[in-house]
């Protein structure tokens, strides 16, 4: 068992609109995990990307039942939990 580590994926910003009160419990949701010592971004992050991956794999199942056939969705260019495009 090796001692290194692989550095993190560089990560980036992404701009999702939410309903106003959601935006709220998260702006209040960020004050209690802060002072509980918890980080709401790395929370966060990891549940999109969680998400992003359940959506692949569904768009996939979908894609294998249709013969392929395009359904109107594009997926090119999206990664897949390798970070491989």
């Amino acid at each position: 068992m090796g001692v290194l580590k692989r550095k993190d994926e560089k990560t980036a910003t992404v701009t999702v609109r939410v309903p106003a009160s959601v935006k709220a419990e998260i702006d209040r949701l960020r004050g209690e995990t802060d002072t509980a010592g918890f980080d709401l971004n790395a929370t966060m992050s990891e549940a999109v990307v969680r998400v992003t991956k359940q959506m692949r794999e569904e768009l996939t199942r979908l894609n294998g039942r249709n013969g392929g056939r395009d359904r109107g969705v594009k997926t090119a260019g999206l990664a897949d939990g390798n970070g491989v495009a």
